[in-house]
């Protein structure tokens, strides 16, 4: 059964976190506690899956709180419930929680967090692996993107649409910024799948803010990054090329392109194992086998639509997928295939790595040649 801490100092507030709760009993195993040092002494005598804390508390805060919860119980899932959005508590929220809930709010939100919580648990095969993504607060970025939006950032003239290009090519600047978006700190009514479109919501103040005075993209010297920086970004390309071929909705081929820069997220997580005060580098192997349960674990964790999380823990297998139809996880598993290929091959279908019988399954195997055609024509035009 489920263990989940409630922190709030409100008692009244906890009381009707707890009525609306109370329907979970048989689900969840609950505490609804007053202050961080009474849910730090419950975690010691017993661990818990998924604590969710207010943000304004006496004593210790639950900022405070849920960076105490990170460093010594890193496998609990830290979501925030508050009705605070101090602009300078961003960055608190990137690096301490998973989720930032609105409160007042609907239970249903809440309860649906929460249960998303346990779903995600069961992509991970270890414990292990568990803790290695409750230790990640900010994901480490390719230091060239780091410098390119920097001096964007810092130019009276630089618009929109260059911020979001530099940011959009690098696939930990983009799940750090989506983040932080898509989360109710922005009240944004609907969800988010576009770079521009969090950019523009967003404005230059508050993406300035976060980039140089709160190191939103923290470099990462891994030379290893900038090969997963362009993988990720042809991936992405490649996912919105077959959309754009197939004559798909702007959002559906907006969510393609997310998906693909994104569906290799779990190799830069164990990235960050490579920092000096990080365990040993994890071996190649392991990250071959982990690496798209791993992402998907984290973009689970911070909120991402399901179907985002399903193209990164599926890229590799389509044919697990419970949909039956060309939906994002065929269009990152083919685009990821066409972006490995040799640059300006044109390998048949058989050839390609693709699995085999996705694509005859949905009857549009012969499809093929028009996607290789459309993704060949936007590399030679990127190139150029």
């Amino acid at each position: 059964m489920m263990r989940v801490l409630f922190v709030d100092d409100e008692r009244f507030v906890l009381e009707a976190t707890k009525r609306a709760m109370h329907c979970m009993r048989n689900e969840w195993e609950m505490e609804f506690l007053p202050s961080g040092a009474e849910a730090l002494e419950s975690l010691a005598r017993a661990p818990a899956d998924v604590i969710v804390s207010d943000v304004r508390m006496p004593g210790m805060d639950g900022w405070q709180l849920l960076a105490e919860v990170k460093k010594l119980y890193p496998q609990t899932v830290r979501l925030v419930l508050s009705g605070y959005a101090e602009p300078g508590a961003i960055m608190r929220l990137v690096t301490s929680a998973h989720q930032y809930l609105a409160k007042p709010g609907n239970s249903d939100s809440l309860k649906a967090a929460v249960a998303q919580t346990q779903l995600m648990k069961s992509l991970l095969s270890n414990e292990s692996l568990v803790r290695l993504v409750g230790e990640v607060g900010v994901l480490p970025t390719f230091p060239g993107a780091v410098v390119e939006i920097s001096t964007c950032l810092r130019r009276p003239n630089a618009t929109i649409g260059e911020a979001a290009q530099i940011i959009s090519r690098d696939v930990a600047m983009t799940a750090n910024l989506m983040k932080v978006m898509n989360s109710a700190f922005f009240g944004s009514r609907r969800q988010v799948t576009s770079v521009e479109r969090a950019v523009a919501y967003l404005g230059f103040d508050t993406l300035t803010a976060l980039v140089l005075g709160h190191s939103l993209f923290c470099a990462h010297k891994a030379s290893a990054m900038e090969m997963l920086w362009q993988h990720s970004f042809e991936t992405a390309r490649a996912a919105r090329d077959i959309a754009l071929a197939e004559q798909l909705s702007p959002i559906r081929v907006e969510e393609a392109f997310l998906a693909g820069m994104l569906h290799d997220v779990g190799r830069v997580v164990f990235a960050t194992r490579t920092a000096p005060q990080a365990q040993a580098p994890t071996p190649a192997a392991a990250v071959d086998t982990h690496h798209a349960e791993v992402g998907a674990y984290l973009l689970g964790l911070w909120g991402f639509p399901s179907h985002i999380v399903a193209a990164s823990a599926l890229h590799h297998k389509p044919s697990a997928r419970a949909d039956r139809s060309l939906d994002l996880t065929v269009l990152v598993h083919v685009a990821d295939r066409l972006a490995h290929r040799e640059r300006g091959s044109a390998p048949a279908l058989a050839e390609s790595g693709v699995e085999p019988g996705v694509l005859e399954e949905l009857r549009i195997a012969d499809h093929w040649p028009k996607w290789l055609e459309a993704v060949s024509r936007d590399s030679e035009a990127h190139a150029a």
